[in-house]
């Protein structure tokens, strides 16, 4: 059984994601951790978005990351396989930095997977509180961030580092089940679905214009109770919304501090609550703490 590799420099030496992301769990980590468990044999993530998770643990055995977004997977293949070419057209492209080209690079499609990728970096970067988010015809939306100066689109170290994490990862954009499906004994999967809206005018889940409806979050956690028992150890993040917490009413659930990292107003970025949901397998040697099977 594999074990996550740790960098030497401590926190402060992880990979960082590529991306800004609403939702992401770069802060939380500390919250996070103690909850995982201390081995593991593959490493599932079905949502990667961000992947704060997935690069944070540095994962030496073999990984799958999956997100239906298939924008978000082109961009981490590319990442993988040519690094040196994206940091280039990255380059590229924050010479050109300003309103009008970003409203122009945005309503185009790029032929090449390394244009599109820079693309995705780009105005991910450079738009609005460095959202991510899709119309209904899974457009992005996002208005232009205003900012004097093109801000630093990727940090080389960094991104060299994750190409290298990424080698060691199978991608895919299939449906959350199908990948929860292949996880079995010995297996970590940590699932971060688009959250359950707090209120009627939140957009927890708008990253994707295909929405996740409550039918999708009763399926994923049927997918998750069939991973645990086939012996997967299994964690789920979520909003503390009533839907989430009524759910999962009988599961073991781990209130997470977060923050809005994201909010049009400085003042609405308070501290909220998330639940975490851990689906512990029978084998206690798998645990970090003494939570019940679900």
């Amino acid at each position: 059984m594999k074990t996550p590799e740790k960098s030497d420099e401590g926190p402060s030496g992880r990979i960082k994601p590529i991306l800004k992301w609403a939702g992401g769990k770069s802060g939380l980590m500390s919250q996070l951790t103690p909850l995982f468990p201390k081995t593991y044999r593959k490493y599932f993530e079905p949502f990667i978005g961000g992947g704060a998770v997935f690069f944070s643990l540095d994962f030496s055995g073999l990984s799958f990351i999956n997100d239906l977004n298939t924008e978000l997977i082109d961009l981490y293949e590319t990442v993988r396989d040519e690094p040196q070419k994206l940091m280039t057209a990255l380059d590229a492209l924050s010479k050109q930095y300003c309103e009008d080209f970003y409203y122009q690079l945005r309503s185009t499609k790029p032929d090449t997977r390394v244009d599109r990728a820079a693309r995705t970096i780009f105005l991910n970067k450079t738009g609005f509180n460095g959202l991510y988010r899709q119309n209904s015809k899974g457009e992005f939306n996002v208005p232009f961030g205003k900012r004097i100066q093109c801000p630093a689109l990727y940090d080389r170290d960094n991104f060299l580092r994750a190409s290298s994490l990424l080698q060691r990862a199978t991608l895919s954009s299939i449906d959350f089940e199908e990948l929860i499906n292949q996880a079995g004994a010995g297996d970590f999967v940590y699932c971060d679905p688009p959250y359950e809206p707090l209120s009627r005018t939140s957009s927890f889940n708008a990253y994707h214009g295909s929405g996740f409806s409550h039918d999708d979050q009763r399926r994923l956690k049927d997918a998750c109770i069939r991973a645990q028992q086939r012996g997967a150890f299994v964690v789920i993040s979520n909003s503390a919304a009533d839907f989430i917490k009524e759910l999962y009413s009988d599961c073991q659930l781990t209130y997470i501090a977060a923050r809005r990292a994201i909010n049009s107003k400085g003042s609405s970025r308070g501290a909220i609550d998330e639940v975490a949901v851990l689906l512990a397998p029978i084998d206690n040697s798998l645990r970090t703490t003494s939570v019940p099977p679900c």
